[in-house]
């Protein structure tokens, strides 16, 4: 699915993007043939671990060829409160970006993929953790796929990767 660029202009397009205390560990390439068209949470997951608004709209650019669409944004907060930012994000996100249409059935398959991704990246507990996380919403004709990816923590040291998907049918 990814295709291969000039390592140049990866690195390139990576650097320009590095803030002053960060570093490139290294750089992964990818290569996922689609084979079938409810393959669409695993597509949402590559465009939501996308690290760099380049990778992203590359990524973007080839999903649109598929026929599919696809749309991501970025949320963060509080676990108490992240959770309501996360359904209008991805309901904002999903409409504005053209996504799904206000329908009955788009809307519907869109909030069941929602949650479903929602729950699985939220941690159940009650201590209050800080959340960043980048949303991805791919559409084929029949399915829509909503990956969540970022990090939490209890403590700002102690920052780990989560992951949440939900996918659904139209």
């Amino acid at each position: 699915m990814l295709e291969k660029r000039e390592e140049s202009e990866r690195f390139g397009e990576a650097v320009e993007e590095l803030g002053e205390d960060e570093e490139i560990l290294g750089t992964l390439e990818v290569s996922y043939d689609i084979r079938q068209e409810s393959q669409v949470g695993r597509v949402a997951v590559l465009l939501a671990a996308t690290t760099n608004k380049n990778e992203e709209e590359y990524l973007k650019e080839q999903i649109k060829r598929l026929g599919w669409r696809a749309v991501a944004t970025e949320v963060g907060g509080l676990v108490g409160n992240i959770s309501g930012k996360l359904t209008r994000s991805l309901v904002g996100a999903a409409l504005n970006g053209n996504v799904v249409k206000k329908t009955g059935s788009e809307m519907h398959a869109l909030m069941h993929a929602s949650m479903e991704a929602i729950n699985s990246f939220l941690p159940i507990c009650l201590l209050e953790a800080s959340v960043g996380a980048k949303l991805a919403i791919v559409r084929s004709k029949k399915w829509i796929g909503v990956a969540i990816i970022g990090d939490s923590a209890y403590h700002a040291a102690a920052h780990h990767d989560r992951c949440g998907l939900g996918v659904m049918h139209i």
